[in-house]
């Protein structure tokens, strides 16, 4: 066998098609390599119990990174082996800065999300869970100001969405100013803080270190801004032909589309 290689893969817009399916192709191709002793991990955004939703069709047994790399899973022990946590002082700057400009903003721990109005992601994923079955069911909680629960829980990533441009980049700007934090754009009206540091990428060196990989056998699969550091941190980055342009020029390799299996297809090629 090939050495064995550590795939990470991204969930909207590489995992995922459009329809939020994942191929019955592409799951039976991670199985295979799974099965041949390869390991699987998916990296995003969302936190450990939203990202396990997309289990519940690619029941794999290894990692999950998310809150954009603060947090590092198991999916079947529970077992974490990184989790970093949004220094205090710096998370009730964020949330002042969003409340000056009556932003929407959301509060990730690894297993609740928190918000101040409901709408947006919040609101959807409080949707969303009615049709899900109860064992990937997740506490989304409401309350009128965010600020005071900011020393009572936990943060790993914080959440800003506006479909209004001149509020967004106005928070964005201010909130990048702050020293000690990370921040990427997920979406055009969504913007991600993390503690310094934070990134996809360090969550794949958490797996990696785990498991004694060398970084030339990591293979990483993207398509928007929150996969740039992984994919110029693995041996082979892979961008998605629907990805950005700023992620397809830094990525040694260019797949096909999400809606064209292109996980499957490059994985054929890369590993066979």
């Amino acid at each position: 066998m090939t050495h064995k290689k550590l795939i990470v893969s991204d969930i909207d817009g590489t995992l995922l098609r459009s329809d939020k399916t994942i191929s019955e192709k592409t799951q039976n191709k991670i199985f295979d390599l799974i099965h041949q002793g390869h390991l699987f991990a998916i990296a995003t955004g969302r936190m450990h119990s939203a990202g396990r939703i997309i289990t519940k069709d690619l029941d794999y047994d290894g990692f999950l990174i998310s809150c954009n790399g603060a947090v590092v899973k198991h999916l079947k022990t529970g077992e974490v082996i990184q989790a970093i946590e949004i220094p205090k002082p710096l998370a009730r700057e964020v949330v002042r800065i969003c409340q000056k400009h009556d932003a929407y903003f959301h509060l990730y721990e690894s297993d609740v999300i928190h918000a101040e109005k409901n709408m947006n992601l919040a609101q959807k994923y409080a949707e969303g869970m009615k049709k899900l079955p109860e064992t990937f069911h997740f506490k989304v909680a409401f309350h009128p100001d965010l600020m005071p629960l900011v020393d009572n829980i936990t943060i790993y990533k914080i959440g800003l969405w506006s479909e209004n441009p001149e509020v967004f980049e106005a928070v964005m700007s201010e909130i990048k100013e702050i020293e000690g934090l990370e921040t990427c754009k997920s979406l055009e009206t969504s913007f991600d803080v993390m503690a310094k540091g934070v990134s996809k990428a360090t969550g794949i060196e958490a797996i990696r270190s785990y498991y004694g990989i060398p970084i030339e056998d990591v293979l990483a699969f993207g398509d928007n801004e929150n996969d740039m550091d992984m994919i110029q941190y693995a041996g082979v980055g892979v961008a998605m032909s629907n990805a950005t342009e700023a992620l397809k020029a830094v990525a040694n390799y260019i797949a096909m589309s999400n809606d064209e299996d292109g996980l499957l297809h490059a994985l054929e090629d890369l590993i066979g």
